[in-house]
């Protein structure tokens, strides 16, 4: 076996040696789901807006070129000075041979070289793992429910119901953008997004940055190197601020799925039912815009009881359960 680290952000053939261990690992955690499609691996390879990241692939003999495992590993710049994010994927076949824990390791090191002794991974329930990271020193911090619309089966003349104005909300006009938020919605924008560091974490420390000009214009261009759409849709008051928004993507290579990355209402905005109504004009958006999409996703921490029951009311079901482990890596950096 031989770790290397490689480069699929820059470099397509090394996006396409782990293309194939990637879409087989999520093929069983996410069950009947579309395929992942090549654009959103690339783009998850991709270093955030003052952030960094390295992936790392196995392969079984120096000559080979397509990887049996690989782990993708990432931290903030400016933010969690003592973080790793990271997660280890080996495919089906190459299993019980060392991989995934020759992966780890080599993060470890990683984490070592780094001064960063905070090191989080997940794993689906729908992969038994939760044993071998407890036996390896991992924490439980957070647990995460991934929900799932069929969007073959969803009754339009409902949704158009559920997205019309109520007289709670009826001030909010709904704005719709791809890419690039318009540059009048900018600061409105930053200071609404900044509402996603409300949402539970379980006992997950993760100190979220303010959103700024920059940040949130680097962010937007990361996505459109990948040829990833961002969609949103926000409820813009009268005041010009941002009472509530929505975001999902659509990968350029994969027209049956699409994923929701947020969805914030601020504080001084919430029980008006904008949550509601702006998940309903959403999935509206997807049905016109990409008619051959089956299928949606979102994760939401598994404490985040609004926002789950507001995905409930629209039809989502719950899929699995993804759980967040922290292992401490300060003894092995002393």
């Amino acid at each position: 076996m031989q770790i290397r680290e490689i480069d699929p952000a820059r470099r397509p053939a090394d996006l396409a040696a782990i293309l194939p261990a990637a879409r087989a690992v999520l093929g069983e955690q996410l069950g009947d789901f579309p395929a992942l499609p090549a654009s959103l691996l690339h783009l998850w390879c991709l270093p955030d807006w003052a952030g960094r990241s390295t992936v790392f692939a196995a392969f079984d003999s120096p000559e080979a070129t397509v990887a049996d495992g690989l782990s993708i590993t990432e931290w903030d710049t400016d933010t969690n000075p003592e973080l790793l994010s990271t997660c280890v994927w080996v495919a089906p076949h190459a299993r019980r041979r060392g991989v995934g824990s020759a992966l780890f390791e080599r993060v470890l090191q990683l984490s070592t070289e780094l001064g960063r002794p905070r090191v989080v991974t997940n794993a689906a329930a729908t992969v038994p793992v939760d044993a071998l990271l407890t036996a390896r020193g991992g924490r439980l911090v957070e647990t995460v429910t991934r929900s799932v619309l069929d969007l073959r089966a969803v009754d339009r003349a409902a949704f158009e119901l559920t997205a019309r104005a109520t007289p709670k909300n009826s001030r909010y006009q709904l704005v719709r953008w791809t890419d690039r938020c318009p540059e009048e919605l900018l600061d409105a924008f930053c200071t609404a997004m900044d509402t996603m560091s409300d949402a539970p974490q379980g006992d997950m420390v993760y100190e979220h940055a303010l959103n700024d000009r920059a940040r949130l214009r680097g962010r937007e261009e990361i996505s459109i190197r990948s040829g990833v759409r961002r969609k949103v849709l926000a409820a813009v008051a009268p005041s010009g601020e941002i009472g509530g928004f929505t975001m999902f993507i659509s990968p350029p290579d994969g027209p049956e799925s699409l994923d929701i990355w947020d969805t914030g209402v601020p504080r001084d905005h919430r029980g008006l039912g904008l949550g509601l109504r702006l998940k309903a004009a959403q999935t509206l958006w997807m049905l016109d815009e990409f008619p051959a999409a089956r299928a949606v996703q979102t994760f939401n921490n598994s404490d985040n009881h609004h926002m789950l029951a507001v995905n409930r009311a629209l039809g989502y079901r719950a899929a699995e359960q993804w759980s967040w482990f922290e292992f401490d890596n300060s003894a092995r950096r002393a």
